[in-house]
């Protein structure tokens, strides 16, 4: 019996250690990211929304999803989409997962779809969801489509060649918006410039 009580108390210390372990290194990876997005947004340049052809109509790209599908961009028309050009060993990426959690779950799925892409060709289909399940293990669920880019996509949108790159794209498959470095949804957290692109008044003015 005391040797049972004993165990139990081990496991629920081991348990708390381990929740206590989680929620630091959440915390630090979210400290290193701030600061390594807070230089990356200073060395990528303005936005630019003139001047650059993949304005004038219609676009359409094809990538591989997770589970080995054919995916176009105009399999989502009539909705909002938002394009990030990503990499698993990009900082300021995974942090921009947790603003576009907040973009998903802020939006109907018939309004708006959010497009991870991995622009790397070095990387796999495997290292990508295992980035996913990743988060998932810290209680961050990333619900929306991820997939692989050949190359293409990454040739075609990217600016500075930096990345995270966001583009967002209209109901008719018209780029709208484009930027280099971490953008936000709503909130510009602490430590970030006061200038920080927010995405949510991008997005509400194709949405009214």
């Amino acid at each position: 019996m005391i040797a049972r009580k004993r165990a139990e108390i081990k496991s629920k210390k081991t348990s708390k250690k381990n929740k206590s372990k989680v929620l630091t290194v959440i915390t630090i990876i979210i400290i290193i990211a701030i600061s390594v997005a807070a230089m990356t947004f200073y060395d990528f340049p303005e936005e630019d929304q003139k001047g650059d052809n993949a304005f004038d109509s219609g676009e359409d790209f094809v990538f591989t999803s997770l589970d080995g599908a054919e995916i176009h961009l105009n399999d989502y028309r009539g909705k909002v989409v938002i394009l990030d050009l990503t990499a698993t060993w990009c900082q300021p990426c995974q942090y921009q997962m947790l603003e576009l959690k907040k973009i998903y779950e802020n939006y109907s799925r018939d309004d708006l779809e959010i497009l991870s892409i991995d622009m790397d060709s070095r990387e796999t289909a495997q290292q990508l969801q295992s980035f996913k399940d990743a988060f998932k293990e810290y209680g961050y669920e990333l619900n929306w489509v991820f997939g692989m880019d050949d190359g293409s996509i990454w040739e075609k949108y990217k600016k500075g060649g930096g990345i995270p790159t966001i583009c967002i794209f209209d109901q008719k498959g018209k780029l709208h918006f484009s930027k280099e470095g971490i953008c936000i949804y709503s909130e510009i957290p602490q430590g970030f410039p006061s200038d920080t692109t927010q995405l949510a008044p991008k997005i509400d003015e194709l949405l009214t």
